[in-house]
C-alpha cells in the first residue's frame, strides 16, 4: 500500500477515556465496503474479542466479500461481512471467516491493545 495512493484516508475513532485511534484505509482495497462504512458513520459498539487475535465492534454496515482475505497482520482493519464487525487485528491471525481487508492502524495500537470487552468504539469519520 503506497503513501501516495490517491485511494488513501484516515478512519479515526475514539475509546472514551483512552483516546483516538487513526488508521489508514485504502478504497481500492474493498471500495464497496468503504463506502458503506462512510454512509453509516458515526457509529459507535462494544468491544468483543475473538481469541484475543483482534478486538471487534458490531456495525449498522450490510456488505458482502470483496477481496475478501483470510490472513491478517497486527494493526490490520478489516470488515468481517458474515457478522456486519469492524475488526482492529492485535496479532498476526489466520481467521476462520473471510474478511475484507480496510487498511492498517497508523495511531493507537496500544489503545486496542489495551482494551477490555464492554469497551466503546465510536467511528467518527473516514476523510
Amino acid at each position: 500500500m503506497s503513501a501516495d495512493s490517491i485511494s488513501e484516508m484516515v478512519l479515526t475513532a475514539t475509546v472514551p477515556g483512552r483516546g483516538e485511534i487513526r488508521g489508514k484505509v485504502y478504497k481500492h482495497i474493498s471500495p464497496v465496503t468503504l463506502s458503506n462504512i462512510k454512509r453509516s458513520i458515526p457509529f459507535s459498539g462494544h468491544v468483543n474479542f475473538f481469541e484475543r487475535s483482534f478486538a471487534y465492534i458490531l456495525t449498522p454496515v450490510v456488505a458482502g466479500e470483496e477481496k475478501a482475505k483470510r490472513d491478517l497482520k497486527k494493526g490490520s482493519i478489516a470488515f468481517m461481512p458474515s457478522g456486519g464487525t469492524l475488526c482492529f487485528f492485535l496479532e498476526d491471525t489466520r481467521s476462520y471467516k473471510p474478511m475484507n481487508l480496510l487498511g492498517q492502524v497508523e495511531r493507537g495500537l496500544e489503545i486496542i491493545l489495551a482494551l477490555q470487552r464492554g469497551d466503546t468504539i465510536r467511528v467518527e469519520r473516514i476523510s
